[in-house]
């Protein structure tokens, strides 16, 4: 399974990213990728995170979400990114509870 809902992504400016209208159901995993890459959402052409010096894209891009509907219980959702380049940056959101659908969620992604 993957994201539910209807992802609504808005450029804020030139290095922050907002995702909403997604959830996950119990124990599910969904993917957002880069412009170039292969996630179930993709952000757009115009956010364009470029490493600089040493720091790979995983270290240059921050994640963070909020809880945006009532739940009876907070469930905790992992997020892991992977990839060394554009087309394979993949960040991984994954509901670690197995019963529990997550709440809707507004998700940050910003370019350090």
């Amino acid at each position: 399974m993957a994201f539910t809902g209807v992802a609504v992504v808005t450029q804020v400016s030139d290095n922050l990213i907002r995702v909403t209208g997604l959830s996950l159901a119990g124990a599910a995993a969904g993917t957002i990728g880069l412009a170039e890459g292969a996630g179930e959402v993709d952000l757009p052409a115009s956010f364009k995170p470029r490493p600089f010096g040493t720091s790979s894209l995983i270290e240059s891009i921050e994640v963070s979400m909020v809880p945006v509907t009532s739940v009876t219980t907070l469930v905790p959702i992992m997020v892991v990114k992977t990839g060394a380049t554009l087309a394979a940056f993949l960040m991984t959101f994954t509901n670690t509870t197995a019963a529990t659908a997550s709440a809707e969620v507004e998700i940050y992604i910003r370019f350090h």
